[in-house]
């Protein structure tokens, strides 16, 4: 994962990643299948959080997808590879939004939008975002990959 990274089209975002294409995220048409680009944005959200510098604040807590709303723009077909980003759009007490985009050989393909909830793992319960995790998540002024993420 690069942090501040560029994406296609001049994207940029707070936090990238790119992803190989495998033949099982597909139908038999080469079409990737819808639940795949789902996976595909929980793995770029969870490369935000195994960062070196939030591991010791990760550790005994859970993060847990409240909402998660995803627009599929353009098919993506296999073989290939992804670019994800993902950029912090708001942070609270002890939730979190994340705005998502998935590009496809350059292409806008799909963008989400997550809303997380950090929660102690021995209790089960929603734990106040710790400092270090705050300051990794603070969006940035302004948004400057709005379009690309509504």
């Amino acid at each position: 994962m690069t942090q501040d990274a560029g994406t296609p089209e001049g994207l940029r975002a707070r936090y990238a990643v790119q992803l190989k294409l495998r033949n099982a995220d597909t139908d038999q048409f080469r079409h990737v299948n819808n639940a795949a680009i789902a996976t595909f944005f929980e793995e770029a959200r969870m490369a935000v959080f195994m960062q070196d510098a939030l591991v010791d604040s990760m550790k005994d807590r859970n993060v847990v997808v409240a909402h998660l709303a995803i627009d599929f723009i353009a098919e993506v077909l296999y073989p290939g590879e992804l670019d994800v980003g993902t950029m912090p759009v708001r942070t609270g007490n002890t939730s979190f939004e994340l705005a998502q985009a998935l590009y496809a050989n350059g292409k806008l393909c799909a963008r989400a939008s997550a809303t997380c909830v950090l929660v102690d793992a021995k209790t089960g319960r929603p734990a106040p975002l710790p400092t270090v995790f705050r300051e990794r998540l603070v969006p940035p002024e302004p948004l400057a990959c709005a379009d690309e993420f509504r």
